[in-house]
């Protein structure tokens, strides 16, 4: 959805690295401010952040939005990937941010949550919350992350459970989000207000000082 012009949104939170635009607008990034498809909750402090390279902002915007708005997987699968991507890159922002926004949508209750967030890897979920094709998600996104590939039994797994299409959208939602969190992450994107934040234990991501 498009704000117009005289009134794109503007945000009070302030990054200790990249610079969240501020009006007045290049006309360049208009469209990166200005663009979201959610009602409620919105990444405004990403979008502003983004701002800062038009170009690349509108083209992640375009991908995401493909990812998110016009794919065929199931939407609980698809945040199964992205909420296990954020927890693995510990991003704060895009963690909270699906949780919030699409946590209760995808009937992902709490315990549900805690485990994507917190298990080591697949073998500690739970069977009472999970099936086995679920449990295929956070194995490939475990091995995405670690290993940047997947398995031949994941690979297999994975083209049991969904058509080919789908696994490669299974494949973008963690891929796109690990970009994503690279980003939000390195810019130090200040948090939404009302957005979830992480549980007790988990910390977003840093790099320990060099002696």
């Amino acid at each position: 959805m498009m704000a117009t012009m005289n009134a794109l949104p503007t945000s009070d939170a302030v990054s200790k690295r990249l610079p969240l635009v501020k009006p007045p607008y290049p006309p360049e990034a208009e469209k990166t401010i200005g663009s979201t498809a959610f009602k409620g909750l919105s990444p405004l402090n990403l979008r502003l952040a983004l701002a800062n390279h038009p170009k690349l902002g509108n083209a992640f915007q375009a991908m995401a939005h493909v990812v998110l708005f016009q794919c065929a997987v199931p939407e609980r699968d698809r945040e199964i990937a992205i909420i296990r991507t954020g927890a693995l890159t510990r991003s704060e922002y895009e963690w909270g941010m699906h949780v919030s926004i699409y946590g209760d949508k995808c009937q992902l209750n709490e315990a549900q949550i805690l485990e994507l967030t917190c298990a080591p890897d697949c073998r500690a979920l739970s069977d009472t919350l999970w099936t086995p094709a679920e449990k295929t998600i956070v194995r490939m996104v475990d091995e995405l992350h670690h290993h940047s590939t997947v398995g031949e039994e994941t690979w297999q797994a994975l083209l049991q459970n969904w058509p080919q299409d789908q696994v490669i959208e299974l494949l973008f939602a963690s891929s796109v989000y690990h970009m994503a969190a690279f980003f939000l992450n390195t810019a130090a994107v200040p948090l939404e207000d009302g957005s979830r934040r992480f549980p007790a234990g988990v910390r977003q991501a840093e790099v320990s000082a060099v002696a």
